[in-house]
């Protein structure tokens, strides 16, 4: 699977530039992801084209435009989709101009009820909990509309909740031996150690309850078996305690 990455600014640092590449974490190794470079022509074969911009003068940057209504003949098929990123309402009307560019084109644009667009109140990219979750349901989401099998976008779902759910075990017992038989019960997970109490108190950090809130929903979302969490949680828990 071929996905190109379309930048705003295609600078080093710039916050589109950052925003993609948290995508890219999240999309993991199952897709061959292209960055677009300034001047190159868009490639041939592509399976979805994922647009990430920052807003000016109310609207999309021109040379992204210009770029789009150049190179559309190679994107007029390919499933497309927009983020935006910056600026108090992160590039909302780029996202709309590129949106509405795609349909006026009868182009494959990936519609949602709320584009995913991350303001910034400072120079600072740091996405928060409830964006990253943002992202990760549009990457599996998109995912699925580029025609990708749901047995891969589900891999990633399962990857992120052992890796939360390792996480949370961390941070409830840092210090506790490592165990070497682990089972899920509810808001509890079971060690040969000891049990790590995932129904957090009130006086927890918000970050865990954060966490596990994600857990759940992610656990709930994908259906996935709390046998299949156990055995990649001990492999974990093994290989990294």
């Amino acid at each position: 699977m071929k996905l190109l990455f379309l930048l705003g600014d295609e600078g080093k640092n710039s916050p589109e530039r950052k925003l993609a590449a948290e995508a890219q974490k999240l999309i993991g190794k199952d897709a061959d992801i292209l960055w677009h470079q300034p001047g190159e022509p868009i490639p041939g074969g592509l399976n979805g084209v994922w647009i990430f911009t920052h807003e000016e003068d109310g609207g999309c940057p021109a040379p992204l435009m210009e770029l789009l209504a150049s190179s559309f003949p190679a994107l007029e098929d390919v499933p497309a989709v927009a983020s935006g990123i910056g600026g108090k309402e992160g590039g909302m009307n780029a996202v709309t101009e590129i949106s509405d560019f795609f349909k006026e084109h009868d182009g494959r644009f990936m519609e949602e009820s709320e584009p995913l667009c991350i303001p910034m109140k400072t120079a600072r990219f740091e996405l928060e909990p409830e964006e990253k979750m943002d992202l990760f349901f549009l990457v599996d989401g998109f995912l699925k509309y580029c025609e990708m099998d749901d047995s891969e976008s589900r891999k990633i779902a399962f990857a992120t909740v052992v890796n939360d759910y390792f996480k949370l075990m961390k941070a409830i017992a840092p210090e506790r031996e490592k165990p070497t038989e682990i089972a899920i019960a509810e808001d509890c997970v079971k060690t040969d150690v000891g049990d790590f109490d995932c129904d957090l108190s009130e006086n927890a950090p918000a970050e865990l309850h954060e966490l596990r809130y994600e857990i759940r929903s992610l656990v709930s979302d994908y259906e996935i078996e709390e046998g299949e969490i156990v055995s990649a949680l001990l492999e974990k828990v093994l290989r990294e305690w």
